[in-house]
Formats: structure tokens, C-alpha cells, sequence
């Protein structure tokens, strides 16, 4: 293991709620509220992320509703005692000492090494599955343990409504779904001129991509595309969109944004 250097320290203080603060160098980040043991991983995969940048382990010193913590992050994310804090407690007490003599001779033991600091046995280290511990690459099992970026989009009408959604979102007068659909979003617009269909607009998540399919309205859909020719939505018929693409509505102007997709059509 490379050393452990005495600066920095990452501070982190968890609520009983399990949200959490980390302090570092002045560097101040926020966890939201979550059970102790998911923040938990949370905060050491925060450190391991510093300890990749530093290629070298952090210390962190961390008080949670289950007392005080001194530990040490390696890049890989695997958790040690702390060396400075485990020196500390180790070194002894000074004992009241008598001037010496000329005659006299201060005996003196051996200088016995410091042990190897062990890993922490505590809800703080890191749990390790069976095969990591014959991983090649120490920074890899880092990355694995990102959190996956989840593709989103972003609505805007032009008469003042917005709202984002992971999975299916319905716009209109008055959108509502089937009895057994399952939908994230409903976004109700309306520019005054009836234009807009009840359920006019349906927007779905599929693999990455999203889709839009006119739901019979009355007046149409119209995707318009930067570069592009207008098109009219055929009903029923999903139509890919990308981020920046406007969906007319009557009168209604629906600025679309994405956010998290691979194929580059990215906000």
C-alpha cells in the first residue's frame, strides 16, 4: 500500500436522516438523505474518486450517529485504519523523568517499527465481492462503481409550463392515461385557442432513444429540427426526436432538451 500522508483530510459529518457533508481543502459537498448503509458507500466511493485524482490514499475523519471514525481511502476504495490517528493512540505517555548523573547510564530499548496499518473492521469499510480481489487494474473497480447516467428529457412550452422525465411523459389540455398505463409525466398546456388536443402528445424513453408519437390530435404534431425539414407526425407512429427539437402544438411551441444519451444528442 502506497503511504498515507497526513494532509488532506476529508471531513464528513452524517445526519441521523443518513445525508451527509464532506468537507476537503474547503472543498464542501452535500448527500442527500438516504439509509446509513447506502451513504455509507456513498462516502467512501467520494473519497476513493479524490484518492484516484491524488494516486494516492486520503484520510477522512468522520463523525456519524454511530460515534467517530478515523479511516484512510485507497484509489481502489478499500478502507484502512488511519496510520496518524493509529500512531497517536500508540504513542505512550510521557513518565515523570530524574536528571542523570555524569556516572549514570539511560538505558534504552529497542526502536520497535510501526505496524502496517490493518484494515478497518467497521461498518465503514467497503465490502468487497469475491472477485476484486484479482482485479489487474485497481482503478477500474472504481469507475464500475459510478452510478449510471440516466437519459432524461426536458419540456418547455411556450406558454410557460415545463417539467423532465426518465420514462413516458403525456401532454395536452387535459393529458390523461389509459386505465394501466404507467406514465412519469403530465404536462397540461393550453394557449387559449382549443388548439391543443386533450391527450395530444405522447413521449417515450426506449433504449436510450426518445420517441414521440402524435395521439390522434386533431390539429396535428409538427416536429421542427434545426437544419431540417418540418415534419408532421403521422398518428401513431413514433418519430425519434433529439435534443433541441420543437414540437408544435397548435399554437403551442414545445422545446424539447436530452440529456444523458450515447449518441451524441446530448443538452
Amino acid at each position: 500500500m502506497t503511504a498515507v500522508p497526513p494532509y488532506p483530510v476529508i471531513h464528513v459529518t452524517v445526519a441521523a436522516d443518513g445525508s451527509a457533508h464532506a468537507n476537503v481543502a474547503g472543498r464542501h459537498d452535500d448527500f442527500p438523505s438516504a439509509e446509513l448503509t447506502d451513504t455509507r458507500h456513498a462516502v467512501i466511493g467520494y473519497a476513493a474518486t479524490i484518492a484516484v485524482e491524488l494516486r494516492r490514499p486520503v484520510r477522512m475523519k468522520i463523525v456519524d450517529p454511530d460515534g467517530e471514525w478515523n479511516v484512510a481511502v485507497e484509489p481502489t476504495g478499500n478502507v484502512i485504519e488511519d496510520p496518524h490517528a493509529a500512531a497517536r493512540r500508540a504513542r505512550p505517555r510521557k513518565a515523570p523523568t530524574t536528571a542523570a548523573t555524569p556516572t549514570q547510564q539511560i538505558p534504552r530499548g529497542p526502536v520497535l517499527p510501526t505496524p502496517p496499518a490493518e484494515p478497518v473492521a467497521s461498518a465503514w469499510a467497503a465490502p468487497k465481492a469475491p472477485d476484486e480481489y484479482d482485479e489487474p487494474d485497481p482503478y477500474t473497480r472504481l469507475s464500475e462503481r459510478k452510478r449510471p447516467v440516466v437519459p432524461t428529457a426536458r419540456l418547455h412550452a411556450s406558454t410557460g409550463e415545463s417539467g423532465a422525465f426518465t420514462t413516458t411523459a403525456l401532454i395536452g389540455r387535459r393529458p390523461a392515461p389509459e386505465p394501466g398505463e404507467a406514465v412519469e409525466l403530465l404536462l397540461t398546456t393550453d394557449d387559449g385557442t382549443r388548439q391543443v388536443s386533450r391527450t395530444h402528445l405522447r413521449l417515450e424513453w426506449d433504449e436510450g432513444a426518445l420517441w414521440a408519437t402524435d395521439q390522434a390530435s386533431a390539429n396535428g404534431t409538427l416536429i421542427e429540427r434545426t437544419g431540417a425539414v418540418t415534419v408532421e407526425l403521422t398518428p401513431w407512429k413514433p418519430y425519434r426526436l433529439q435534443s433541441g427539437d420543437v414540437a408544435v402544438l397548435g399554437d403551442v411551441r414545445l422545446t424539447i432538451t436530452l440529456s444523458g444519451t450515447e449518441d451524441g444528442n446530448l443538452a
